[in-house]
């Protein structure tokens, strides 16, 4: 074991260095010139070593995603992390994870030597952030089609005013808090920047991932196609998506003790296993040693597993 640990902090120590060697290449300076280009705001008068030590970071983060993911699964965390409204780039999460499922268990191993304490910050290091990604990104969608309707109806208002269907979007966007001003102000950069009306849309709905925007999108593009009142489109569309929401809300209430039954018969074995390993790994070792033991853990787990699913399918309700 200590062999083994050894040569996992030999491989952490040289993957940090090689990725602090990578920094100081030419390889990328052209691209972080033009990300310095394309920065909304630059910071007039700073200090010389805080901008060197943030470019320093910048540049180990990206050498590290550089060496433990490729491109493509960059860009979808990066996606992720945009849907979810995390201020991170997908660099910077894939070292904090590195840090999470290499770096942390080694040093709660040197300082406690147990060894199933060190499994266990293994796994929850490979589960937290991917949780907590998910979490934020639901959060996020939730409080996003909770605006929706509101924008809707700011939009219908503000087209028999008068006004266009960009400074519709922009009423929006003043008017409304994150997250639904921050994709409309995205939307309107995109169509400033040369994108059409409809692309702009279709990139909004692509991003999101809302059923309720994509039925929005869907009209706007429709009445722009064959004509006809968007005002009244809008109103008829945020009328639709009120009613949904309320069945929603009414299907979630009657639903929460069987999503909350699930939730506890899948994790509450987990804790009390992760308990007993942490407080008396001796007293969980007899079934591991013993092959009735295993037998018993490998049908308790198919029966766990089984029932949330079940339970699961019984509580989860398409819309």
């Amino acid at each position: 074991m200590l062999v083994l640990l050894c040569c996992t902090a030999g491989i952490a120590v040289f993957c940090s260095v090689y990725a602090a060697f990578m920094s100081f290449s030419k390889k990328g300076r052209y691209q972080q010139r033009l990300e310095a280009l394309l920065e909304e705001h630059t910071s007039g008068e700073k200090a010389s070593l805080p901008l060197n030590l943030n470019s320093l970071g910048q540049a180990i983060a990206q050498s590290t995603a550089r060496i433990f993911a490729s491109r493509s699964i960059v860009n979808r965390i990066q996606e992720q992390l945009l849907q979810a409204g995390i201020p991170l780039k997908a660099e910077e999460y894939i070292s904090i994870c590195f840090g999470f499922i290499v770096i942390l268990p080694i040093l709660i191993y040197l300082v406690t030597h147990n060894f199933w304490l060190t499994v266990i910050t293994i796994v929850v290091g490979v589960l937290l952030p991917g949780a907590y990604v998910n979490q934020q990104k639901e959060m996020r969608l939730q409080k996003l089609n909770q605006q929706l309707g509101d924008a809707l109806v700011i939009m219908a208002n503000a087209l028999r005013a008068g006004f266009g269907f960009q400074q519709a979007m922009d009423s929006v966007r003043k008017e409304l808090p994150p997250p639904i001003a921050t994709e409309f102000s995205w939307t309107l950069r995109e169509m400033s920047l040369g994108f059409s009306t409809e692309a702009a849309l279709e990139n909004m709905s692509k991003r999101v991932q809302s059923d309720d925007l994509d039925m929005v999108v869907t009209g706007i593009v429709i009445q722009r196609q064959v004509g006809g009142n968007l005002a009244m489109v809008l109103d008829n569309i945020s009328s639709t998506i009120r009613e949904r929401a309320r069945i929603q809300r009414e299907v979630k209430v009657l639903t929460a003790q069987g999503r909350l039954s699930g939730v506890l018969i899948g994790l509450l074995p987990v804790f009390l296993i992760a308990a007993m390993l942490v407080i008396n790994p001796g007293y969980f070792n007899v079934l591991l040693h013993d092959s009735r033991g295993i037998v018993m853990l490998v049908f308790a787990a198919v029966l766990e597993i089984t029932g949330f699913i079940i339970i699961r399918r019984l509580t989860n309700i398409d819309f």
